[in-house]
């Protein structure tokens, strides 16, 4: 077989290569990808013990120090969802890791459940979310149709990102709304240098998509209609010291410079500086 674009179809040619793995694109589509699909031990490998706590891939500290950055995420997301009339429906949340979010939208009245195949992250579930929380979509079945399902920062991990967005479908109401988030290329990083973008960090994600591409994997897996895009994460700092932990006078004075000149472009021209965007959708009323 050969790296074919999954909306289109179209064979798709190597843009680059990320220590052993290529990177594929589709110019057609805007859409890139790693191809061949790494193989599942290198996929598991990723995902074992220590992926919520800074031991490899993933996150430092998602069930501590990151708690609170989750709730504002949550707060951010929510708002959105109410603003579109959303409030107090039943909403399923995938790939909820330890169901902050789900515990939030509990609390802002939506009737909320999540998925986790992590048993990592099953061991972080609070005794009092168990009851709404779930290991497979399976599961979560039973508790449909459902108003809204989520899926924040979910898509760009999956082998067939298109496939669950149809079972997905398959889960909803008629006129479900779907909120994901995704990292986004079009950044000057992506353009330019894309070996300097941390986004691109295969075999933990697979998938690059630009805002195009998002908008047409919605509407192919979920008969879904972008109504809403809002930026959810722009780094302060595009080249030098991107965390910000350096104390060397000279880094710290390019970083500084780096940070300025970021500003700027996000002025001049901000799809160049956006990292990850928040896509709603609602689905139309055909199946």
């Amino acid at each position: 077989m050969s790296a074919r674009c999954l909306l289109c179809a179209r064979a798709c040619p190597v843009r680059f290569t990320k220590g052993v793995y290529a990177i594929h694109r589709c110019a057609a589509c805007d859409l890139e990808f790693v191809w061949p699909t790494p193989p599942p031990e290198a996929v598991e490998a990723v995902y074992a013990d220590g992926y919520f706590s800074g031991d490899g891939h993933g996150y430092r500290d998602y069930f501590g120090r990151e708690r609170a950055q989750a709730t504002r995420k949550s707060t951010v997301r929510l708002d959105a969802l109410d603003a579109l009339g959303c409030r107090g429906a039943r909403l399923l949340d995938v790939g909820c890791a330890a169901g902050f979010f789900v515990e939030d939208a509990r609390a802002r009245g939506y009737e909320a459940f999540g998925v986790e195949p992590s048993p990592e992250a099953q061991r972080a579930w609070s005794e009092a979310a168990r009851p709404w929380l779930m290991g497979d979509l399976d599961a979560a079945r039973a508790h449909g149709p459902f108003d809204v399902i989520t899926a924040w920062d979910v898509l760009e991990h999956l082998p067939d990102p298109l496939a669950t967005l149809r079972a997905l479908r398959a889960m909803a109401k008629p006129d479900a709304v779907f909120a994901v988030v995704v990292p986004v290329i079009g950044n000057v990083n992506t353009r330019l240098a894309p070996a300097t973008w941390d986004q691109y960090k295969p075999p933990e994600h697979l998938w690059f998509f630009s805002c195009a591409s998002m908008r047409a994997l919605l509407r192919a897996g979920a008969g879904a209609t972008v109504l809403r895009e809002d930026v959810a994460w722009s780094r302060d700092a595009r080249w030098v010291d991107l965390e910000g932990t350096s104390r060397a006078p000279l880094t710290r004075a390019l970083r500084a410079i780096d940070g300025a000149a970021h500003r700027l472009a996000r002025a001049v021209a901000p799809s160049l500086t956006v990292d990850s965007v928040a896509f709603y959708a609602k689905a139309n009323d055909e199946r």
